[in-house]
């Protein structure tokens, strides 16, 4: 769907986990266009409400979802929002943000891999830290309510920009944000009240509907454990996945997946 003529938001509605992105051919990454500052020195950037953390150049990781040598800048937005973001030495002018599943709760960045052929990236922890599961962190606080629900993706998105425009020198051509389940939503939310902030947005298997989605999830644990006190326990049984195992080799025998 086109919002303003600028945004675009895209819906994956089948989603297992947090799905591979496809970035297809990504526009080439340059090492000589961009006169880049020297990583260290975005430690004393100035920007409104924000305290920068860290500023550190990074090797090409040996293992893991980046694979190519780059700038992490991590910092602290208004009283609580985290972020980190990953500046490429090869960057392809664009920014591509990512989201967070659940309640997020730590820096999630479901784009990070977006990196490794030229992006800058950035993701945030929308503004507390807790267990992704866990909520008691909004319990009478209307900011990280509010942070958690819109805020939070739209400051980080003002401040990854300028972060990027002070490393590179020029501002990023386009700007894009994916997300899956809650990071879907969040992506709806940006596309909203936000169309400025990225030019495209992929809205993954979106978590709308909260109230549905919880009692839903009530209803499916009570099906699965209708004792509760076997809650810590599997509810697959060892033979039940003997009997399992040989049935889904033949149901998935000669798929690519």
């Amino acid at each position: 769907m086109v919002l303003q003529g600028r945004v675009i938001a895209l819906w994956c509605l089948i989603a297992v986990g947090l799905p591979h992105v496809d970035l297809g051919s990504p526009p080439q990454a340059t090492s000589g266009s961009q006169k880049r500052v020297e990583c260290a020195s975005l430690a004393g950037l100035q920007l409104s409400n924000v305290r920068i953390t860290e500023a550190v150049a990074m090797a090409a990781p040996e293992k893991g979802p980046v694979t190519v040598a780059h700038c992490r800048v991590s910092g602290v937005i208004d009283k609580e929002t985290r972020f980190t973001e990953l500046l490429p030495d090869r960057w392809n002018e664009r920014l591509f943000a990512g989201g967070g599943g659940g309640f997020v709760g730590s820096v999630q960045n479901q784009a990070v891999a977006s990196v490794n052929v030229g992006y800058a990236t950035v993701g945030t922890d929308t503004g507390h830290e807790a267990d992704g599961l866990d909520a008691r962190w909004a319990f009478g606080n209307r900011d990280r309510q509010i942070n958690y629900g819109y805020l939070a993706i739209h400051r980080t998105a003002e401040i990854a920009k300028a972060i990027v425009k002070t490393y590179y020198g020029v501002d990023s051509r386009y700007a894009y944000f994916f997300g899956c389940s809650n990071g879907g939503r969040q992506a709806l939310m940006e596309a909203q009240r936000f169309p400025a902030d990225f030019d495209g947005v992929v809205s993954c298997a979106p978590a709308l509907d909260f109230t549905n989605i919880a009692a839903s999830f009530v209803r499916n644990t009570q099906a699965v454990y209708p004792d509760s006190s076997a809650l810590r326990a599997s509810a697959i049984s060892p033979d039940n996945l003997r009997l399992l195992a040989p049935r889904r080799r033949r149901t998935c025998r000669g798929s690519s997946g």
